[in-house]
């Protein structure tokens, strides 16, 4: 179940950047936090929204080579939406192969001698996070280039508590092949 309040994804970036400073640092990967100073304040559950984007953060510098770099950003898509987006200059994904990366215990270097490790369950929980704030994921990678995940949550107005979506993409109309965003539809949880 989650727990929506008003999540100042300013205050939730800085932290997850100064945590995963030294993982950076020692794969001596740059990581950059890239900000729009009038970011609102989204509605999420703040511990399941900080674990997604540490994850994918986790994620962009296990995939990316030394001297690479890796940036969070915050942007303002609209008055209602925030978009957080998670680039790296790392390795990339096949086209045919970026659904693949969200399914439970999968890796896309099943080999033997693979060289990174994980139970291949970190991007299949993200998606179901971001889902549950009735958003998606969307990816665009290009092999040997990098990687780019992102996805938008509704920003929180005022005197807005106890939100939920009415479906699981209603909050941004987003849909597998249609557009990102269209008008929010939320209900008041009784």
């Amino acid at each position: 179940t989650l727990r929506l309040t008003p999540v100042n994804l300013y205050k939730v970036a800085q932290e997850i950047i100064n945590y995963s400073r030294p993982k950076a640092q020692d794969r001596k990967v740059s990581l950059v936090f890239k900000n729009k100073s009038d970011i609102p304040s989204v509605q999420a559950d703040e511990e399941k929204i900080s674990w997604a984007i540490l994850q994918l953060i986790d994620n962009a510098i296990k995939f990316t080579p030394s001297g690479g770099q890796v940036t969070l950003s915050l942007e303002k898509e609209s008055d209602k939406l925030v978009a957080v987006i998670v680039a790296d200059t790392g390795i990339g994904i096949p086209d045919h192969r970026l659904a693949e990366g969200f399914e439970p215990f999968h890796q896309l270097d099943a080999s033997p001698t693979r060289r990174y490790g994980g139970t291949g369950l970190g991007l299949a929980l993200v998606k179901e996070i971001v889902s549950a704030h009735g958003s998606m994921v969307e990816i665009k990678s290009e092999v040997g280039k990098g990687s780019t995940f992102s996805f938008p949550l509704l920003a929180a107005l005022e005197g807005s508590k106890n939100l939920v979506p009415t479906t699981p993409s209603a909050a941004t109309g987003c849909s597998a092949t249609g557009p990102r965003c269209a008008t929010p539809r939320w209900v008041a949880r009784p």
